[in-house]
């Protein structure tokens, strides 16, 4: 899984790219097994504002010109994360139904 991560107002350390892995990436790779290694490309923008929140957003290309999008917000990025990967599993399992 090839996840572009991008950071606004919010500098990535090498601990946020293996929270990133762990928390999503793998978890999206047991969901894309049938997946050719070109099709699991996603983008991923870290955004923190003023007041200390991260805001996700998270959107990947699948085939059939499907595309899927998540975002959330929240204190801390680790629940962000884990709250964003829930939405992404949900939104693939029923794109597999299809």
């Amino acid at each position: 899984m090839n996840i572009q991560i991008t950071g606004d107002n919010f500098e990535l350390s090498e601990n946020t790219k293996k929270l990133v892995d762990e928390k999503i990436a793998q978890k999206l790779e047991k969901l894309l097994t049938t997946f050719a290694p070109e099709m699991k490309i996603a983008d991923l923008r870290i955004e923190k504002d003023k007041l200390g929140d991260f805001h996700l957003h998270f959107t990947m290309n699948l085939p059939g010109k499907e595309q899927i999008f998540s975002e959330t917000t929240h204190k801390f990025l680790e629940p962000a994360l884990v709250d964003l990967e829930d939405q992404l599993e949900k939104q693939i399992k029923k794109y597999r139904l299809h």
